[in-house]
């Protein structure tokens, strides 16, 4: 498939995994079509991201096709570790999979000015700040030691962790997968206007037509209070100057996220359940072993 193709599962992207520019800047791995669906390799590792490229719900037809992408999956030959990342649980998916259930939540475009309590902690927060949109050009290693710094303290708190060792190593990353996607993706950088120095950032992808993806949060402990919705808001009016229509703010994962996320109205939107398992090497046919033993000399 050229480019071009892959960009058509980018177009219409519900999730971050069928946007191709940002799995392959952020993970190097190859892209490939099962059935309708996108997947992801690595050597005999396959993520499968089984959403149709229609707007939810999803009726029988989408359901069909998920399930073919998935069967067909499971089926690939050099499958070893399958994941699926799929509206609902597929029916290949053996008793011993290991399957999680979240949602990815998101909010209506475009969003009424803020106001109560979210407007004046945004007010409060540009009173103290200035939120520079840029893309590739504008990260610096100013934002490599932002993301590294918070990093770090997330993995220092192992009673509270909400932070993978991999996903920090994901996080050294984003710079590449900013060059690597163009305008699509655009970083949103807030400094002080008292020196010029940053404080917080967030990264969005608006590749999709109709659905904005808000990927990566971080901030300095001393960042003004606010200074996260003040970021989002530049993020969410992006997008609506866009034309999109939504913005997927990510799964629910915890209350502090979930907290967040109803702050700005958002909802509980598109059911994902991530189902992961081991497929075993299958046996050989018996014409097949025959000739392996008589090539070996087994009499």
């Amino acid at each position: 498939m050229t480019d071009d193709d892959w960009r058509t599962f980018s177009l219409g992207a519900l999730i971050p995994e069928q946007l191709v520019h940002y799995v392959r800047g952020m993970s190097g791995m190859q892209p490939l079509r099962a059935g309708s669906c996108l997947g992801w390799r690595q050597d005999d590792h396959l993520v499968l991201a089984a959403f149709p490229l229609t707007e939810p719900p999803f009726g029988p037809t989408e359901r069909a096709s998920v399930e073919e992408a998935a069967a067909l999956a499971a089926s690939l030959p050099w499958v070893r570790h399958l994941v699926v990342l799929a509206p609902f649980r597929p029916r290949c998916a053996p008793p011993s999979a290991h399957c999680h259930e979240d949602a990815c939540w998101s909010v209506s475009l475009p969003v009424a000015p803020p106001h109560g309590k979210l407007g004046n902690q945004i007010r409060r927060a540009l009173r103290e700040i200035r939120i520079d949109q840029h893309g590739a050009e504008g990260w610096t290693g100013e934002h490599e030691d932002l993301v590294l710094k918070a990093s770090r303290r997330l993995l220092a708190q192992p009673g509270e962790r909400t932070l993978s060792d991999a996903s920090a190593l994901l996080f050294t990353r984003i710079g590449h997968y900013l060059r690597a996607a163009g305008p699509a993706a655009r970083c949103y950088s807030a400094r002080r206007l008292s020196d010029g120095s940053l404080c917080a950032l967030a990264v969005a992808d608006h590749a999709a037509y109709a659905t904005a993806f808000y990927l990566f949060a971080f901030r300095s402990p001393d960042a003004p209070p606010g200074t996260a919705d003040a970021l989002l808001l530049a993020l969410l009016e992006e997008a609506a100057r866009r034309g999109q229509r939504r913005c997927n703010l990510g799964l629910g994962i915890h209350d502090g996220i979930r907290f967040f996320k109803r702050k700005w109205q958002a909802q509980p939107w598109l059911p994902l359940v991530e189902c992961a398992w081991d497929i075993a090497a299958p046996s050989r046919p018996p014409i097949l072993a025959r000739l392996l033993a008589f090539l070996r000399g087994d009499r």
